[in-house]
């Protein structure tokens, strides 16, 4: 009942005029200007406590336990002309180690690297090509543009980086359109040699509302993952600013993994010439909301509910017959010093909604929630 009424609530969120900035083109660090070129960087340091031993299970993001640790350390190299653009990210850090660990060599600590040409001035038609920032989701792996310090379920279980070319036109003085031909789902190097589709439909609706709607389909098969084959995936953000006060944010998504199981045949017979597959689902909701004390100090809060009762993304340490299915709220105070340094402080619990359900480990067993406190300083220029 109660994650109905969670999603009710995202629904009526989406009924409001949405905000901001496109989390696929998040203008990271401002950064300092010299010329054509623009340089920034960001740095983001955090300790957690919780009883889940050395790692937090199922996160890539600041997820070391009971150390102080970097999260993401990043310089942001931006080059710009009436007719070209380049962008080059390299970053470091716990964040970069976890979730481009499948990644070749050097391209671990890529965190952007495109080039651009606007191929129509007239109407403003770019091209982009490389490793581009993602338009999934309602945040990005850079801490001090959201809400909450740490990332949602939804975020970490959704590409936060896509490869391969991207175009963008306007429709409307206020609406964007962007298609993306990516080598797959969060993945630099292509690992199956068929390419996957992306759109992106940008509404902006005044100075302070984004509503965002992406969708993907594209062939995940792979040597990790042979019965994979077709995904499709689609997800609508609303990132909202009212008043000086107020923020707020709103993300829905669900896809679908379509898998092959081809049957055993004798070796005197031949085999079928397709296989017989299965659907298997997942969607997640959240909702976030800031509320301004002034203008330096803030206080934040998050619900939220993912499913995955496949093990599509994760499977869980304990009883992975239950499914990934678990919930998260939490409340994160923000303290801007000057204007390019942010201390937070955050506490979260997750939960499964079950008591027969335990999938977080806690001491020498397991529990079916767990709570975790997060300190966190980042600074930038």
């Amino acid at each position: 009942m109660k994650f109905r009424v969670l999603l009710a609530t995202c629904l009526i969120g989406l009924t409001s005029k949405a905000q901001v900035v496109n989390t696929g083109f998040v203008d990271t660090t401002g950064g300092e200007r010299l010329g054509k070129i623009t340089l920034g960087a960001c740095v983001d340091v955090y300790a957690n406590s919780s009883g889940a031993g050395n790692t937090l299970p199922y996160m890539v993001s600041s997820a070391q336990n009971n150390t102080f640790a970097v999260n993401l350390a990043m310089l942001d190299i931006r080059y710009q002309t009436a007719g070209i653009r380049a962008r080059l990210v390299p970053a470091f850090g716990t964040y970069m180690n976890a979730n481009l660990a499948n990644e070749p060599g050097t391209l671990k600590n890529l965190l952007e690297a495109s080039v651009g040409v606007r191929i129509s001035q007239k109407h403003d038609v770019w091209l982009d090509a490389g490793i581009l920032g993602s338009p999934y989701t309602n945040e990005t792996p850079v801490s001090k543009d959201q809400i909450m310090y740490t990332r949602s379920l939804s975020a970490e279980n959704s590409p936060y980086y896509l490869s391969g070319m991207k175009l963008g036109l306007p429709l409307r003085k206020n609406i964007r359109f962007y298609t993306y031909l990516i080598n797959g789902w969060q993945q630099i190097q292509d690992n199956n040699e068929q390419l996957a589709l992306g759109t992106q439909l940008e509404w902006q609706v005044g100075k302070n509302h984004l509503i965002n709607w992406n969708t993907y389909i594209g062939n995940e098969k792979s040597k990790a993952q042979p019965q994979f084959d077709t995904r499709f995936f689609t997800d609508i953000y609303w990132i909202g600013k009212f008043g000086k006060k107020w923020d707020a944010s709103v993300c829905v998504y669900a896809g679908s993994q379509r898998y092959s199981n081809y049957r055993k045949f004798d070796s005197l017979m031949p085999p079928p010439d397709h296989g017989i597959f299965r659907y298997k689902t997942w969607w997640n909701v959240n909702v976030q909301v800031k509320y301004s004390f002034t203008a330096k100090t803030s206080l934040s809060g998050r619900v939220e509910w993912f499913d995955d009762g496949s093990n599509i993304f994760q499977t869980p340490l304990y009883q992975p017959e239950k499914g990934y299915r678990t919930g998260s709220f939490g409340f994160c105070l923000n303290r801007k010093v000057e204007n390019n340094a942010l201390l937070r402080l955050e506490y979260r619990r997750f939960f499964t909604g079950s008591d027969n359900v335990s999938i977080y480990p806690f001491d020498s067993g397991y529990r079916d929630n767990l709570d975790m406190v997060s300190a966190a300083m980042c600074v930038w220029f």
